[in-house]
């Protein structure tokens, strides 16, 4: 008897079915989604489907179980593509980003909603540029269109989602934290583009070249703390919004709640000084601002007994949950030297703004504005070019004394200022080092935080410029400029320069760029989508 081959295709088990689930015991309610899942999977799997070949299978196997969840999805109304077009018509001005929308329906199904889905999907997780416009993409929609639509009657319903996604104002904060956690890792749109991105995370920490291989002491607790970014800080490139953003657009509660649940990103993370305790609270100094956080002592287990105020520190971080701040991550003990406690407080890199107190965050916002004032007195706009760094560092200085001269009065530096100047001359070596490309170079005052300085804006200006482009400086172009470029900055230079040569690497002409231009600045380049926080840092007082 002849076997059978054992590199045959493996469908989808019910394993890869339960990765996108917020409860972990299966049921014939998913065993019927499984089931469609490798229906998909089979249609992906066709050779003249236009897919096989291309992208890796495990890119494929879960393209099924994604394209699944988005008819589970609009059967169960849990809301989450509804609130990705409401999204993106307040964004956008449109449902759906790249594709036509002529009989769109935002309360039905429709084919661009599953041509999206596969784009965005592919483009990202298989880390290939992916034409919208492509035959085999557009065909697929409609034919995963049509299989979901015609079993719309007979597909099972659940209520768990209204259960799970109720969220009282009295919630317990690490109750609506297991809701983050599936909001970020385990829901079929955020959920595949953050596993990623946190394995990389791990995998970085892990790599014997990472300088911080060697000093890991409990590699645990670090990994703890980076799922935390992505639960808290890290934007998708789903419309740049946040795994709190997204919390807050599906949560069934009520709808002065929302406001609370966005800001959990506002996380505070640093080292701490205890400073005592009550029965509700610890009581923490965040050293280097000063500032004292109450910390509800249900965030973690301390041994209060063997700590002593003013000396025990610790690394950890904290999250305001609405008026009251938990301890989000991993707690770890700071064993540093006295010295190195002094050093951390004239620090100025590394601070976390939300733990400035608000006069000192007024303060630092004021401070900033006086900056950008002066900027733009001094060089005339907000954007300016330089033949290279020494150019840049000179100009940067006549602009300091101008600034000295004009704006302020000559201060004598205190002992905690002449300590601020000496750290950095220690540190002038590496700076010294520094070089921007060693062309031109631009600084750009980025409004609300401060000044970027890059050789990527000349090159890019110079492309945008530029009569004629070879093939291969347009996906440079491209590429550069929406990876690269926060949303202040692309938009101030789109205001200023034609964007002509600016093309979708796989065709399209200028306008399909134009008119999708604040889709590929979020898609690219989430992360620069958040709220504006100065550069600056206070010194001690003295």
């Amino acid at each position: 008897m002849k076997r059978r081959s054992s590199t045959r295709s493996q469908g989808l088990s019910i394993t890869d079915w339960m990765k996108y689930r917020p409860y972990k015991i299966p049921s014939t309610y998913d065993s019927y989604y499984l089931k469609l899942a490798n229906s998909a999977l089979a249609y992906l799997d066709r050779p003249e489907a236009g897919f096989k070949g291309v992208f890796r299978r495990e890119h494929l196997k879960e393209l099924a179980v994604l394209l699944t969840c988005h008819f589970e999805d609009f059967i169960s109304e849990i809301g989450l593509w509804r609130a990705l077009v409401r999204k993106n018509q307040e964004l956008y001005g449109k449902y759906l980003p790249l594709f036509g929308l002529e009989e769109y329906d935002p309360e039905y199904l429709n084919p661009q909603d599953f041509a999206y889905l596969i784009w965005h999907h592919l483009s990202k997780m298989a880390q290939k540029t992916l034409a919208p416009f492509g035959r085999p993409l557009l065909a697929a929609a409609d034919h995963f269109y049509d299989f979901f639509e015609t079993r719309i009657d007979e597909a099972p319903a659940t209520d768990f989602y209204d259960r799970w996604l109720d969220i009282p104002p009295d919630i317990y904060f690490f109750d609506l934290k297991q809701r983050l956690i599936w909001m970020a890792f385990n829901n079929y749109i955020t959920g595949p583009e953050f596993s990623r991105g946190f394995q990389e995370a791990v995998d970085k920490l892990d790599d014997e070249e990472n300088p911080l291989f060697r000093k890991l002491q409990n590699r645990e607790s670090l990994i703890y703390g980076i799922q935390d970014d992505f639960l808290l800080k890290k934007s998708s490139s789903w419309c740049a919004l946040t795994t709190p953003d997204w919390l807050a657009e599906v949560a069934r509660c009520p709808d002065d709640l929302r406001p609370d649940i966005r800001r959990l990103f506002q996380r505070v993370q640093g080292i701490f000084l205890y400073e005592g305790h009550d029965k509700k609270y610890y009581r923490f100094q965040f050293v280097r601002s000063g500032r004292l956080f109450p910390v509800r002592r249900e965030s973690v287990d301390l041994d209060v007994a063997k700590m002593e105020a003013g000396v025990d520190t610790a690394s950890f971080a904290v999250v305001n949950w609405r008026g009251e701040w938990w301890l989000s991550g991993t707690y770890m003990g700071w064993g540093g030297p006295p010295k190195d406690l002094d050093r951390l407080r004239i620090d100025p890199k590394g601070i976390s703004f939300h733990g400035w107190t608000e006069a000192q965050q007024e303060q630092i916002r004021s401070l900033t504005a006086e900056m950008e004032e002066v900027f733009l007195s001094y060089f005339g706009e907000r954007l300016v070019f330089f033949k290279n760094e020494k150019e840049l560092a000179r100009a940067m200085e006549a602009h300091n004394a101008w600034w000295n001269e004009n704006k302020t009065k000559e201060l004598k530096p205190g002992e905690k200022r002449s300590r601020y100047a000496e750290m950095l001359a220690e540190e002038s070596a590496s700076y010294d080092d520094i070089n921007l490309g060693g062309g031109s170079v631009a600084a750009f005052f980025s409004p609300g935080e401060g000044v970027l300085m890059s050789s990527v804006i000349p090159r890019v200006v110079g492309l945008l410029q530029k009569k004629k482009l070879k093939e291969e400086e347009y996906p440079e172009l491209f590429y550069s400029f929406f990876y690269e470029f926060s949303p202040a900055l692309a938009h101030y230079i789109a205001e200023r320069y034609s964007l002509k040569n600016l093309r979708f690497p796989l065709g399209g002409d200028p306008d399909f760029v134009r008119e999708n231009f604040d889709f590929f600045l979020r898609f690219y380049n989430p992360a620069d989508f958040r709220e504006a926080l100065p550069f600056l840092s206070l010194l001690p007082e003295e």
